[in-house]
C-alpha cells in the first residue's frame, strides 16, 4: 500500500511537470508570434508587396489624375490606343498654341525633405532642332516665388537639356544629349526636395542608365523647392510656331526608382 501511494505520488508530481511545461511552451510561442506580428508593424519594409507608388499617371484612369488640364486651344489632349504601350496620352500641340501640358499629381503634394522619382516614357514627334521651352516642368506655385521652375526638361537647337533655375532665375543646363524623335525614350528624375541648395539634388536616368551631369558627378545639388509648392507638368510648352505631338506613356511618381521606371 505504501509503494502504491509512493508511485501515486511520483505519476502525480509527473503529469503537473508536463501540464507546466505545455503551458510555458505555448505562451512562448505566443510572445513569439506577437513579436513577430510587432516587428512587422514597425517595419513596414519587411512586409513582401508592399509598392512605392504615391502617383500613377496611366491614361487609363482618365484625365482626373492630373490637377488641372493647360490646353491652349487648337492644341488637344487625348487618350489613344498604342500598339507597343496600350492606352497612352497623346499631347498635340498645334500651330498657333503655345501650350498643351497637365499640371499633375492630383492627390500628390511634395513637401521639404521628400525624396522622390518621377518617371514616363515618351516619344515625340517634331522637327529635331526646334526649340521648345519644356516638355517637362517642376513647376513652383504660389508667394515668394524666387526661381517659378526650378527644373525643366526641354528641347534646344537639336538637344534634349535638362536644365536647373536657381533662386533669382540663374538657368545652368546639367545634361545634354542629341534630340531623338519618333523614338521611345524613358526618363527617371529623382528629386530630393528641399528650399535649401545643400541639401535638394537631382539625379537622372535616360533610357535606364543613370547619367553623369554636368559637375562631373551622378548627383546636382540645388534648390528643388520654391514658393509655396511645387508640382510636376508633362506636355510641350513653348514653339507656338510649330506642330509638336508628344506621346506619353507610363506616368509615375515613386519612393523607389525601380517602382518608377516605366
Amino acid at each position: 500500500m505504501k509503494n502504491k501511494l509512493i508511485i501515486a505520488g511520483i505519476l502525480g508530481c509527473f503529469a503537473f511537470l508536463v501540464s507546466s511545461c505545455k503551458k510555458e511552451t505555448s505562451s512562448m510561442s505566443e510572445e513569439l508570434i506577437t513579436s513577430k506580428a510587432s516587428a512587422s508593424a514597425v517595419n513596414p519594409s519587411s512586409n513582401i508587396g508592399i509598392l512605392s507608388t504615391l502617383w500613377d499617371g496611366d491614361a487609363n484612369l482618365g484625365t482626373g489624375v492630373f490637377k488641372t488640364l493647360n490646353v491652349d486651344a487648337p492644341a488637344t489632349l487625348a487618350a489613344v490606343n498604342n500598339a507597343t504601350y496600350g492606352k497612352i496620352w497623346r499631347f498635340t500641340k498645334a500651330i498657333g498654341s503655345n501650350r498643351c501640358e497637365v499640371h499633375a499629381a492630383q492627390n500628390f503634394d511634395a513637401v521639404e525633405g521628400d525624396d522622390i522619382y518621377l518617371g514616363w516614357r515618351s516619344q515625340l514627334s517634331m522637327t529635331s532642332s526646334v526649340t521648345t521651352n519644356a516638355l517637362f516642368q517642376w513647376k513652383a506655385y504660389g508667394a515668394n516665388m524666387t526661381q517659378n521652375y526650378p527644373i525643366v526638361f526641354k528641347t534646344v537647337s537639336g538637344n534634349f537639356k535638362l536644365m536647373h533655375t536657381a533662386s533669382g532665375g540663374a538657368n545652368t543646363f546639367i545634361w545634354s544629349a542629341p534630340v531623338s524623335v519618333n523614338n521611345w525614350n524613358t526618363f527617371v528624375l529623382r528629386i530630393k526636395v528641399s528650399r535649401d541648395a545643400a541639401i535638394g539634388f537631382m539625379e537622372f536616368w535616360f533610357n535606364g542608365v543613370k547619367q553623369n551631369l554636368s559637375n562631373g558627378t551622378q548627383r546636382y545639388y540645388g534648390r528643388t523647392l520654391d514658393a509655396e509648392y511645387c508640382d510636376p507638368k508633362w506636355g510641350v510648352y513653348g514653339a507656338s510656331s510649330e506642330l509638336i505631338e508628344n506621346r506619353v506613356h507610363g506616368l509615375k511618381i515613386a519612393s523607389t526608382y525601380a517602382e518608377a521606371a516605366p
